[in-house]
């Protein structure tokens, strides 16, 4: 695993968190979660 050091807006990242709570996950799955789900709708990312 990579560890990276990323800028987030403070409403983004109000919201991460909160949706992160209301799915039962930690931010770190969640953020993963949806990186994954943006690359996989992406085609030209293999």
């Amino acid at each position: 695993m990579t560890r990276v050091n990323i800028e987030v807006e403070d409403e983004l990242h109000r919201k991460a968190k909160l949706a992160s709570l209301l799915e039962n996950k930690t931010l770190i799955q969640f953020i993963n979660e949806a990186i994954k789900e943006k690359i996989n709708k992406n085609k030209n990312v293999k």
